[in-house]
């Protein structure tokens, strides 16, 4: 009996309290909590590529008989994303009486995410009398590779552009769905 009366107790209290907390959350504007919501993400990735980068050695010395070639391919990887914590309160404008909001994002970034540790042996032609690939020279070749890789995503813009254009396109989709579940019909920006 004591024991059935501290469970009603318990449960009588929770529900109070669980009340109470429903009350302070409708206080909040909806827009202040999607808000806080957002920006407590952080970071969002929306869009992830692989690319494989090849490299090649070749020693052939005139003093040593037999060639020594070697191919080598590893796949570094990049990705988009979006630093929600650049995310203003301004950036989202709401209109309750139409049930829309207009929200501009930060601008998508892209980086180098990394790279695969072990590389893969496309190509061998080492000779009889040639020593095999040492895993200095492996390793040596890895880093000429990563050099010419990240040069190669600097000069040419195709790389961060379709990422960038991805990444964009999936955030739209995520947004307009989250605000659709709030009752709002979203217009998706981002800033430049």
């Amino acid at each position: 009996m004591r024991f059935a009366g501290v469970l009603a107790i318990i449960a009588v209290t929770m529900m109070t309290s669980c009340s109470k907390e429903e009350r302070k959350n409708d206080e909040i504007p909806a827009s202040m909590k999607l808000y806080q919501e957002l920006r407590s993400v952080d970071r969002m990735t929306f869009a992830s590529m692989s690319i494989t980068k090849s490299v090649k050695m070749e020693s052939d010395a005139w003093y040593k008989v037999g060639k020594r070639i070697a191919v080598y391919s590893y796949d570094s990887h990049m990705q988009a994303y979006i630093d929600m914590s650049e995310l203003q309160e301004s950036d989202l404008v709401f209109d309750d009486k139409q049930h829309t909001v207009r929200i501009l994002l930060p601008a998508v970034k892209t980086e180098v995410s990394g790279r695969d540790m072990t590389m893969r042996k496309e190509y061998e032609n080492i000779g009889f009398f040639r020593s095999d690939l040492s895993s200095k020279e492996r390793a040596e070749m890895k880093e000429r590779a990563n050099k010419s890789f990240v040069k190669e995503v600097e000069d040419n813009p195709e790389f961060r552009e379709r990422l960038t254009d991805e990444a964009q396109r999936k955030a739209r989709k995520y947004f307009e769905a989250l605000c659709d579940s709030a009752g709002y019909m979203a217009t998706i920006d981002f800033k430049k």
